[in-house]
């Protein structure tokens, strides 16, 4: 399994739809030498660009340009796809903002030193831990 990042992504599309940088270049209406950039990692296209590389690759915005995805091969027509690994540092990181949540609130009772108070606010720091981990993802 190997990590691929967003040049190396372009990159390998760009070859399996048999085409040079110069002809992708022509097809975006930019220079060989930008895709040249995007493909070393030393620029990112303009989201116009970018969508009309979602297109042409047909693969979606996200998973052209999100880092930590795998190589698989597909053994019923030797095609390679793109299949998101799961990332557990933002497992991590979401758990990490649920204990907030509760410490914040359970503070927030001792704090006022009101026990009530401070049931209601860990309950409701841990909802909105869950609400911002739902929203970010």
């Amino acid at each position: 399994m190997i990590r691929l990042k967003f040049s190396e992504k372009l990159q390998m599309l760009r070859k399996e739809k048999g085409l040079s940088q110069e002809k992708l270049a022509e097809l975006l209406s930019v220079s060989r030498q930008a895709v040249s950039k995007w493909e070393s990692g030393q620029t990112y296209p303009e989201i116009e660009k970018l969508i009309v590389l979602s297109d042409l690759f047909e693969i979606t915005l996200d998973d052209l340009l999100r880092d930590g995805y795998t190589e698989v091969e597909n053994k019923d027509n030797n095609e390679i796809k793109l299949k998101e690994e799961k990332d557990e540092d933002f497992e991590e990181k979401d758990e990490l903002i649920i204990l907030g949540g509760f410490i914040a609130g359970t503070a927030i009772g001792f704090i006022t030193n009101n026990f009530m108070l401070g049931t209601v606010a860990a309950f409701i720091g841990l909802g909105l831990s869950y609400i911002i981990k739902g929203i970010k993802g």
